[in-house]
């Protein structure tokens, strides 16, 4: 009978997931891995079909724990401050995870934290929120999309120590004037 292997695929997913929380993607490697788990490489290689495959995992487990961040309530009834909120706590929390899935490895550029579909639930749910045209709470989407990834962006890189909270009423601030620019310019077009 074969003696039972001490490191599982969950113990390889979880240090993996701590070091790829702690100090990015790029440190993650057969030695490393198998360094932190103090073993050889051949349990990561017998669990996956290569690195890219713990990788990919890793990339997985990271999407997963950011959907989960996105789904907390935030401090307002408004459905776009609470993504924009969601999104910058998360760069604040994870900054690792924040800058390989927004920063380096983004699919979409423009909106990289949010899909096709949902993108238009979130502007729909935005223009029932503000009783506004769906073209004005899409102007909103773009103009709070780019200012939260900004923030997010100066947060996860340490450029500046917001807290939730400052970040939070930044957001806020920043959505007020966005919503007063868009119902002047709907108030008076031809301003």
């Amino acid at each position: 009978m074969p003696p039972k292997q001490r490191i599982t695929r969950e113990m390889i997913l979880e240090r993996s997931f701590e070091m790829f929380c702690r100090e990015g993607m790029e440190v993650i490697n057969a030695r490393s891995v198998a360094k932190a788990l103090n073993c050889s490489t051949q349990p990561i290689f017998s669990y996956f079909s290569g690195m890219e495959d713990l990788k990919s995992a890793l990339e997985q487990k990271a999407k997963e724990l950011f959907e989960n961040a996105l789904k907390v309530k935030g401090l307002s009834d408004d459905p776009m401050i609470n993504i924009c909120c969601a999104y910058t706590r998360f760069a604040a929390e994870q900054p690792c995870l924040f800058t390989h899935l927004f920063m380096i490895n983004k699919d979409d550029p423009l909106y990289p934290f949010i899909s096709k579909d949902e993108r238009h639930e979130l502007v729909e749910d935005e223009a029932a929120y503000l009783n506004i045209p769906f073209d004005a709470a899409a102007k909103i989407f773009v103009q709070m999309s780019v200012y939260s990834h900004g923030l997010a962006a100066v947060r996860a890189a340490h450029k500046a120590n917001f807290t939730a909270e400052e970040m939070a009423r930044m957001v806020e601030g920043t959505h007020k004037m966005t919503v007063l620019s868009i119902r002047y310019s709907m108030e008076n077009p031809d301003a």
